[in-house]
């Protein structure tokens, strides 16, 4: 059975279709990148996922359990746990207390405070300055606080829009190369919106490449993140590659 499941999804705004009729699937453990220009519908899938976004048409599922019309408050429940765009922290709020906001579904206490040294040992400076006030990070440490606070959910699958958006490539490499040790220790699956496919290919993994709300490439990232592929998405001579299901 696959982790998450997406069939026939269309999502509109209105009389704009962000997505048209997406369907995939994502296996257990993997690290999938979603990739291709502005205005692809990559972020709308996400939020689509998450049950931010409501759906026209299609189906969402998750371990075979449907979430489509499901809450955001409900599908978390299930597992699901999102890193929205933009580095949305509680900048009056210390770091630490960032942090345990994520813990709001959560009853089993020495399971949190286990988590939350996992995420001090992944992110040091976070350790350092949990006391400080969240608003007084720069922008990679927010970037690895809102990171840290998905994980203190205890997610199944994590959802990640843009984490390097606005960072210095040598920021961008850590958040990543820690990124990749946490998804090995808490056996995460990931979906990754990422607007640079060389990273993602760098990284590794799998990589969704869309184009006005369609899919138009799905394999492996070193290869599809291609000049040809990547110049098919952009500009429009989309041959579809299917590779990976």
């Amino acid at each position: 059975m696959s982790k998450l499941a997406i069939h026939d999804l269309t999502v509109r705004y209105g009389k704009l279709t962000a997505l048209d009729d997406v369907s995939f699937t994502v296996q257990e453990g993997a690290r999938v990148f979603i990739s291709g220009p502005n205005g692809a519908g990559k972020s709308s899938l996400l939020k689509a996922i998450a049950g931010v976004a409501t759906t026209a048409h299609g189906r969402i599922e998750m371990d075979g359990d449907i979430l489509s019309g499901a809450s955001p408050e409900a599908i978390a429940r299930k597992g699901l746990s999102m890193v929205p765009e933009g580095r949305e922290v509680f900048g009056q709020l210390s770091i630490e207390e960032n942090l345990l906001i994520g813990t709001g579904i959560r009853r089993d206490k020495t399971a949190i405070a286990e988590d939350l040294q996992d995420i001090y040992s992944a992110f040091p400076i976070l350790a350092e300055r949990r006391h400080a006030s969240a608003g007084a990070l720069s922008g990679g440490q927010q970037q690895m606080l809102v990171i840290g606070r998905a994980l203190m959910t205890n997610p199944k699958l994590m959802m990640i829009d843009e984490p390097s958006l606005g960072l210095a490539p040598k920021i961008v490499d850590q958040v990543y190369d820690t990124l990749v040790e946490l998804q090995a220790l808490k056996g995460l699956t990931l979906l990754i919106v990422e607007q640079s496919s060389a990273r993602a290919a760098r990284v590794g993994g799998r990589m969704i490449l869309m184009r006005g709300g369609r899919i138009v490439g799905d394999g492996d990232a070193a290869v599809i993140g291609n000049e040809d592929s990547l110049r098919d998405a952009y500009f429009g001579n989309a041959n579809h590659v299917k590779e990976v299901s």
